[in-house]
């Protein structure tokens, strides 16, 4: 008898280009089109525009947006290189809830 693995949350925080436009309705196909299909998208939150710590990519602002992902795995290295491929993706964070 094999046993699955339990469905694990996973927490995706993403800082978005401010010149992007990012609602609560075109957020949750922002993170799909990222997330794939490694996991399902079970909420998704816009925090808004924020000043930045220090500039990145030549940004002082960031949008943040805050995922909860639920599946059995996510693999890392596939999300690292759909967030490099846009250029909209600032930052991303990418943590296990428990």
């Amino acid at each position: 008898m094999i046993l699955s693995e339990p469905m694990r949350q996973y927490e995706l925080m993403l800082v978005f280009a401010p010149t992007v436009d990012v609602t609560e309705k075109s957020a949750g196909g922002l993170v799909e089109k990222i997330v794939g299909g490694e996991a399902k998208v079970t909420n998704v939150s816009v925090l808004g525009k924020k000043w930045l710590a220090y500039p990145i990519k030549k940004q002082k602002e960031g949008i943040y947006v805050v995922a909860v992902l639920t599946g059995e795995h996510v693999h890392v290295s596939e999300l690292e290189k759909k967030v490099q491929l846009g250029a909209e993706v600032l930052r991303y964070l990418l943590t296990v809830k428990k």
